[in-house]
């Protein structure tokens, strides 16, 4: 099986939230040893949380809509 890779732009919804709120990757970040997205609210950039990249591609929390690409 093809392992799932986080990239920056990306935008992920909470699985079953009632809210609906999405996360826009920021940038991704190694702690202690373990690769992690800093996401930002589509909605209010000023609400942000770091997510394991483990968490964030695994169907029963979180799912993709979007792919968007950051220019450098």
């Amino acid at each position: 099986m093809a392992k799932k890779q986080v990239l920056v732009g990306q935008v992920f919804q909470t699985v079953g939230a009632t809210n609906g709120r999405s996360w826009r990757v920021r940038e991704t970040v190694t702690l202690f040893g373990i690769p992690h997205a800093r996401v930002v609210s589509t909605e209010d950039e000023g609400d942000a949380k770091t997510l394991s990249c483990l968490v964030l591609v695994d169907s029963n929390y979180y799912r993709m809509i979007g792919s968007g690409t950051v220019a450098a």
